[in-house]
């Protein structure tokens, strides 16, 4: 992944941690707290995803 002058990244992967990350972690919860299974299973999986989307930005 190539870097700017200043050693940011592109503005193209700001989104994961200003937009992407927080929205899959909050339909995530809001998923999970609805009483049927389909919707907690579908939750539960939003929510690893946001929190693996988040590792990996912060390790990147």
């Amino acid at each position: 992944m190539s870097e700017d002058a200043d050693g940011e990244p592109p503005d193209r992967w700001n989104f994961l941690h200003e937009e992407l990350i927080p929205a899959l972690l909050l339909v995530g919860v809001l998923l999970f707290l609805v009483p049927e299974p389909v919707t907690s299973t579908l939750g539960i999986v939003l929510v690893s995803l946001g929190v693996g989307l988040w590792v990996w930005d912060l390790l990147r």
